[in-house]
């Protein structure tokens, strides 16, 4: 796998495991006099939720996946990064349910 598609499919997972929001617009069309003339549109925000696959996928494509290499340092070290990492998401606005 290339370094650039390797990238591609971090940035891709990595969205799906924090999760995101996105603008559904839904247009309602009526023909009148052979004319075809928009009657009603709407736009929602929906959010997709944080996703646990995603993040197990982030973990085996890691080059850390083989935890059981690490030295008990190497352990506490990653350890203190996934907190640090499940302190910045919790510090992000909880999103609203549609």
């Amino acid at each position: 796998m290339t370094e650039e598609v390797r990238r591609a499919l971090t940035a891709i997972l990595l969205k799906k495991a924090k999760g995101y929001r996105y603008t559904e617009r839904t247009d309602e069309f009526a023909v009148a006099d052979g004319e075809k003339k928009l009657v009603r549109s709407k736009t929602v925000t929906k959010r997709v939720h944080p996703d646990v696959n995603a993040i197990k996928a982030l973990l085996t494509m890691s080059d850390d996946a083989d935890v059981t290499a690490m030295t008990d340092e190497q352990l506490q070290v990653e350890k203190l990064r996934l907190i640090r990492l499940l302190g910045e998401a919790e510090q992000t606005p909880p999103a609203e349910d549609d």
